[in-house]
């Protein structure tokens, strides 16, 4: 079976819910990116572990949050 995990940021709770449903349904770990769009080393590592890798996020203005776009970005300057 596949190693999957759902990374989401929700702001009002709306994208927490489905991103619950989602990985309730896939058997997936669940991770949470914080208001200030970081995530624990721990939880990097089980992105890295993963074999697929579910994103969730609101979006504003027709992108993603902020703190999304910040987790995006983290992994690519690393």
């Amino acid at each position: 079976m596949a190693n999957t995990a759902v990374v989401y940021f929700s702001g009002y709770g709306h994208t927490q819910r489905l991103a619950q449903q989602v990985a309730d349904g896939a058997d997936a770990q669940l991770i949470a990116i914080d208001a200030e769009g970081n995530i624990g080393e721990a939880d990097w590592a089980a992105l890295d572990a993963a074999d697929a890798i579910i994103m969730g996020a609101p979006t504003y203005m027709g992108t993603v949050s902020w703190q999304f776009k910040k987790f995006a970005d983290a992994r690519l300057q690393s």
